[in-house]
């Protein structure tokens, strides 16, 4: 397969992967950053993400050594991918040997794992950075340009799938909440009909005598009136 038919692929299948409902977060990050060193001129790629409400913190990554994990705790904090998430704009590769003023930890840390050159670039959608993937290269030359421009298309379509899946899962919670109410309301309205005709009182009337029954019980309204239609009870007035 050649590397267009191959890259074509993988934009399909970055694009694809959250349409399903059983979707996996961190498998399919994981699996992006597998696909940007196969793809991109790069020795390991990460991402690092921040849940709403928190800081940046690293969820996927190529190499599963203990090691690369210490060094992504640091990039979390300070380097390419905090800065990138920050600024949401990409960081053109950087030679990590005159980055030591700028981020000592990560610095120290990434030399010592042999890597040489660091790019970073947003996974945002709608100018809002949701997270950053990391683009670390061991050798004698940096990232080339063109593959972190490469990299900032892929980490775009992540950005916009996740919050297509973000909003897929608002939409079905607040479909289930709206059909429950409905469906709670059809209950009241024939648990109102039903007592007022065996009570021979209006419906307001039999309303108020479901609800006094349920205040006085700790009970929700629903479940009295359920209880009056499936099992004609007949609440205390």
């Amino acid at each position: 397969m050649g590397r267009e038919q191959f890259l074509a692929d993988v934009f399909v299948d970055l694009a694809d992967a959250s349409c399903g409902k059983a979707f996996d977060t961190t498998g399919y990050l994981q699996r992006f950053t597998t696909r940007c060193v196969q793809l991109l001129d790069v020795s390991a790629a990460a991402v690092l993400f921040a849940p709403p409400g928190q800081g940046l913190q690293p969820v996927a990554a190529s190499e599963p050594d203990p090691a690369f994990a210490d060094l992504l705790t640091i990039a979390a904090l300070e380097g390419p991918a905090r800065e990138g998430y920050r600024t949401t704009a990409p960081v053109v590769s950087v030679d990590l040997l005159s980055t030591a003023p700028r981020w000592p930890a990560f610095t120290e840390q990434a030399l010592a794992a042999g890597y040489r050159f660091a790019s970073a670039v947003p996974l945002a959608h709608r100018r809002q950075a949701d997270g950053c993937l990391l683009l670390l290269r061991t050798g004698s030359a940096p990232v080339p340009e063109p593959d972190v421009r490469l990299g900032q298309a892929l980490a775009h379509v992540v950005a916009v799938s996740l919050c297509h899946k973000e909003a897929l899962v608002t939409y079905r919670r607040v479909n289930d909440q709206l059909h429950a109410a409905l469906q709670s309301r059809i209950a009241i309205e024939q648990a109102k009909g039903f007592l007022a005709h065996l009570m021979g009182v209006s419906v307001d009337e039999a309303f108020e005598v479901m609800r006094g029954h349920a205040r006085r019980r700790g009970r929700r309204l629903r479940e009295v009136a359920r209880e009056v239609v499936e099992q004609q009870l007949i609440p205390d007035s």
